[in-house]
């Protein structure tokens, strides 16, 4: 995969690693907000969006933010909020270059939607300018400058220097937390599995962990390291707001949570990692749990 999104989701939130045994899925709670009636299609069938939603298909545009501009292929859903900061939406997407290569998408690992915390650098600057604007129900292209997306680097054999890519992407749905209290609002997407340890504290928890913040894309990120990372209650090696969650974890589980700045750096941050007074996003899977 060739984005942090995909690589966290595939390896981090709803599949499973082929050492554990496969959990539950936790059901999805989705907000109740007006959706779109017609059955519209992200791909068309040679899998190529930019065949089926050319320039006729374009209700309506608007330049955001740095360049990101954004075209609704269906008409926006007006009644409903656009999307905050802080709020996990369900996005169907394909990324693609201007002239047409699909380069990602959740289609290239067969779910019909991926999990998106908006406004903590999930994936490239441009996504979030452009989800800002979009609600739920919407289906929409936005056109990413390179310096929004890959820059002058670009992605070898995939993304050329300084080139736009294109997001068409539809917001499905928003999901409301599993939890929020002092600070920490978290998802669960797999509830992982059941065992012994569950009521114990004489356990030891190992986990992989992604971290961004809105300043901050790149805080931490075990997957990159080869590096898993492990915690027994009672211990202070992670910040406090994740040590509830940790507590209870089990084998599977797959959490988004958003740690509020006094849960997690407080007022001095973390040297350049994260500003003071900053939220801290995690990106948590378990890996597995020992007794002690």
């Amino acid at each position: 995969m060739i984005t942090r999104l995909l690589y966290a989701l595939v390896v981090g939130i709803l599949l499973v690693g082929c050492t554990d045994p496969a959990p539950k899925k936790n059901k999805v709670k989705v907000t109740k907000e007006r959706k779109p009636k017609e059955n519209l299609s992200i791909t068309s069938g040679k899998d190529n969006p930019l065949e089926e939603f050319d320039q006729k298909n374009i209700k309506e545009r608007l330049t955001v933010e740095n360049g990101v501009s954004v075209e609704w292929i269906a008409s926006p859903f007006k009644s409903n909020p656009t999307l905050k900061d802080g709020e996990v939406c369900l996005l169907s997407y394909r990324l693609t270059l201007p002239d047409g290569k699909i380069i990602d998408g959740n289609n290239r690992v067969n779910l019909p939607f991926i999990p998106y915390l908006v406004g903590y650098n999930m994936q490239i600057a441009g996504w979030d300018l452009g989800l800002h604007h979009l609600r739920v129900g919407d289906f929409a292209k936005v056109i990413i400058p390179a310096k929004m997306a890959y820059g002058s680097k670009g992605i070898k054999n995939i993304v050329p220097s300084n080139s736009e890519v294109w997001l068409y992407v539809k917001v499905l749905a928003k999901v409301a937390p599993d939890g929020d209290k002092n600070g920490v609002k978290y998802w669960i997407f797999d509830k992982g599995k059941p065992s012994a340890l569950d009521a114990s504290e004489d356990k030891e928890v190992f986990y992989h962990a992604i971290a961004s913040t809105k300043s901050n894309p790149n805080v931490q990120n075990t997957y990159r390291k080869h590096l898993t990372l492990s915690y027994i209650p009672g211990q202070k090696n992670v910040v406090s707001g994740l040590r509830g969650l940790l507590k209870n974890a089990r084998p599977g589980q797959k959490i988004f949570a958003l740690v509020s700045a006094d849960q997690a750096y407080g007022k001095q941050g973390y040297g350049n990692l994260v500003q003071p007074d900053e939220s801290v996003f995690y990106n948590l899977t378990i890996r597995s749990v020992r007794e002690l």
